[in-house]
């Protein structure tokens, strides 16, 4: 870090705080005494200390209390603290200050002063200028190492946790009043009908599936007129509203609504039992095989966010790991065929290894850790700025 002091704003320093951002092998206060951090304590979101309920060994002898953050040692007199009963229980005042000095309590305590400036990376810098001032993904445009094999391990984590997200919302279309069986096969039709009417009109696939499973055609021909009677498109009278705008030809909802009666045809066509074995992963290429559509990319994301978190879900409904085995196996080695444009914020890493590019688990990264700055959470930031 610069010997000009700490560029950037408390808030940063704080979180460099919280997720131990730094080199905390060898840390010493002001005062030469070795730190060693047990607990960096708990964010406070009201008034007093930043963070409550640290527990700090300083030269072998355990303390605990408060920790208080400033970028400048001086900010403690600054802001009131000397003379406010709230920050007593500081026992170690974290700055970032090659001019620091100790400061005092109201009840004339002195708590411990740790510089963190000796301790902060040249890649943390990097880090926080660009996450300052973005034109890509912060840790692409600014750091100068990243582990390409850190990069694999964190969509290996992403991917993971991406399934687990879809097999939760899974349960969002379950209902609990109806037989599971039945309650199984509903919530899988209509979260393929949600995830057909992406991203235009995701509300209006759900009512019309819900409407038409009432009904119970007993024909794709019957079930496709019936489909198009509830969503509006043989009748004036339909409440759904559709979002036509900028919608593709291949998208648009009367080509989606025969997409999504033909697939729910085959699933409420198939006896229930074949679900539970381990081998139902191998019933959506039948369906594809034995109707007239095709497995376009569309349909093979929904396979993996779809299709696989539902066996998913039936194998720890009715107590099957074998079925819940075998879900989670395919999704671990799925491979789709994901658009590059969604991607593209990943092209700046030049990696070797590409595959990344067919695990849904990099989409999920973007949305979940890159676009919403869980940098912290991330294992090739902390791989970067503390190697």
């Amino acid at each position: 870090m610069s010997d000009s002091g700490f560029q950037h704003s408390e808030a940063f320093l704080q979180w460099i705080w919280e997720n131990l951002l730094f080199d905390f092998t060898s840390l010493q206060t002001l005062c030469g005494k070795e730190v060693n951090i047990l607990d960096a304590g708990s964010v406070n979101t009201s008034d007093g200390p930043d963070f409550k309920q640290a527990a700090i060994e300083i030269d072998g002898l355990s303390w605990h209390g408060d920790v208080e953050i400033h970028t400048k040692a001086k900010n403690w007199n600054h802001h009131g603290h000397q003379n406010d009963v709230n920050f007593n229980p500081v026992i170690l005042h974290v700055v970032a200050d090659y001019d620091a000095s100790p400061v005092r309590c109201q009840n004339n305590s002195s708590p411990f002063t740790l510089n963190l400036l000796p301790y902060l990376s040249k890649e943390l810098h990097l880090f926080l200028n660009s996450f300052e001032n973005p034109t890509a993904l912060p840790c692409t445009s600014g750091l100068h190492f990243i582990s390409e094999d850190v990069f694999h391990q964190q969509i290996k984590k992403a991917h993971k946790e991406y399934f687990e997200k879809k097999t939760n919302d899974f349960f969002r279309f379950y209902d609990p009043e109806l037989l599971p069986s039945k309650a199984w096969k509903h919530a899988l039709i209509i979260s393929l009908w949600d995830g057909l009417g992406i991203s235009h009109n995701r509300v209006a696939m759900q009512q019309v599936a819900l409407q038409l499973l009432k009904n119970k055609p007993n024909t794709v021909d019957e079930s496709l007129e019936k489909a198009y009677h509830i969503a509006g498109f043989r009748s004036a009278d339909s409440s759904i509203q559709w979002n036509l705008k900028s919608v593709r030809p291949a998208s648009h909802p009367k080509s989606r609504i025969k997409e999504a009666v033909i697939l729910s045809h085959q699933i409420i066509t198939q006896p229930f039992q074949n679900f539970l074995k381990p081998g139902a992963v191998e019933l959506w290429r039948a369906w594809f095989k034995n109707s007239s559509l095709k497995n376009t990319s569309r349909f093979q994301i929904l396979f993996g966010t779809v299709f696989l978190p539902s066996l998913y879900v039936l194998g720890n409904l009715f107590a099957y790991a074998k079925l819940s085995d075998a879900a989670l196996d395919s999704w671990v080695s799925l491979k789709t065929p994901i658009p590059a444009s969604l991607l593209s914020k990943f092209n700046t890493l030049n990696l070797s290894d590409g595959s990344y590019r067919k695990k849904l688990g990099a989409v999920h990264q973007l949305k979940s850790y890159c676009s919403t700055g869980s940098c912290s959470e991330c294992l090739v930031l902390k791989k970067a700025i503390l190697s």
